[in-house]
């Protein structure tokens, strides 16, 4: 039996309501994922949107690192996870977003430049680095939005999303990259 590695309570706070993840179409990592989901008390409490490289090319803020041509040609991917994202807030009351970063990524390997930027995959500890950048990036985009909904006395609230972002190994344990907490606005 193995033991696996993921984070404490200490390191983020549990979302109490329904959770939007955003992760990777990596399939070595699927049962990790609803193990590591199932762990933070969210079976049936999460919707969940695959991209591949997740929050890989939904920040042009980004788009720098990347392969010439390379964001241009996937751009819409952007819009398609802010509508995603929109659509969960208004069906499923979602308050949280994980993003799911990974090992190894396929993506990230595919669509940056690494010969002339920053970018570095070549070993753990900057692949962790690279993946922190772009998910740290959407995470605080999607943070950032001031939200609005009527609560049940019929008063309108302001709301800030909380988004945490995590890095799954090959192994399936977790670690924690980012973390914003959910905020109530007056």
């Amino acid at each position: 039996m193995s033991y696996l590695k993921y984070p404490s309570r200490e390191d983020y706070e549990l979302p109490k309501k329904n959770v939007l993840v955003i992760s990777c179409m990596d399939l070595r990592l699927t049962d990790d994922l609803m193990a590591f989901l199932n762990f933070d008390n969210l079976e049936n409490r999460y919707d969940h949107f695959i991209l591949a490289g997740a929050s890989l090319l939904c920040s042009p803020k980004l788009k720098k690192f990347f392969a010439s041509g390379c964001y241009e040609q996937y751009s819409n991917w952007k819009q398609v996870q802010v509508d995603h994202l929109n659509l969960a807030i208004a069906l499923h009351n979602i308050k949280d977003v994980y993003i799911v970063e990974h090992e190894n990524c396929g993506a990230y390997s595919s669509f940056l430049d690494q010969q002339h930027t920053e970018v570095d995959l070549s070993t753990l500890k900057h692949e962790k680095k690279t993946h922190k950048k772009f998910a740290s990036t959407l995470a605080r985009e999607i943070h950032d939005e001031v939200r609005s909904e009527i609560n049940r006395e019929g008063e309108m609230e302001r709301y800030q999303l909380g988004v945490h972002s995590f890095f799954i190994d090959l192994r399936g344990n977790v670690e924690v990259l980012d973390t914003l907490r959910a905020k109530k606005l007056h």
